[in-house]
């Protein structure tokens, strides 16, 4: 992570996925709350899509919630997707893919006791999107992974985050503009 490269702004360089236990490229918070919102602004230029940036929800390497900026070859430009790890099982949204012409969004995360809903924008000055509402999210927690298989839970608790992935060459990076956290009462 490194701020002097471009002042103003976290940028973190993509390292190894979000399911290794060694050397995710991410920043994360705890959650301290059980309603809040959490919002970035991120730009990303990914030439491969291995390489990923953006925001989500994480418990452990196996279980977290990711609304990600990629390459997509059938796009030819950069969009906004969304993967999920529940359980240690990798789960793509195929069905959610915004194009996004200048590798830049503004994401947001509204989190209510256990759902999620994750909005976007391509402009401050824009009213925000729905990318996906009400995804399930009560499985990031030591009750969502205690007593399954495979699973240690107790462990981390729920935390937010933001991170870069390059499982390609590790030679990308993104830059976000900002990072919040609010309680909704």
């Amino acid at each position: 992570m490194n701020t002097i490269e471009r002042p103003g702004h976290l940028r973190i360089h993509g390292e190894n996925s979000l399911f290794s236990q060694v050397n995710p490229a991410i920043m994360a918070t705890r959650a301290t709350s059980f309603h809040y919102e959490f919002q970035t602004k991120v730009e990303f230029q990914p030439d491969h899509y291995s390489e990923t940036a953006g925001m989500g929800l994480y418990y452990d390497s196996n279980n977290w919630i990711y609304a990600h900026l990629t390459y997509s070859e059938s796009f030819g430009e950069t969009v906004l997707r969304l993967l999920q790890a529940k359980l240690g099982e990798r789960i793509e949204f195929v069905d959610h893919t915004i194009p996004l012409p200048n590798n830049m969004v503004e994401l947001k995360v509204i989190y209510n006791v256990g759902y999620a809903d994750i909005l976007y924008r391509m402009s401050d000055d824009k009213d925000w999107n729905v990318f996906i509402e009400n995804i399930d999210a009560t499985y990031l927690s030591d009750e969502g992974v205690n007593g399954v298989r495979g699973e240690i839970g107790g462990f981390t608790g729920l935390f937010n985050f933001i991170g870069s992935v390059d499982s390609h060459q590790h030679d990308s990076f993104a830059d976000f503009d900002y990072y919040t956290v609010k309680s909704i009462s």
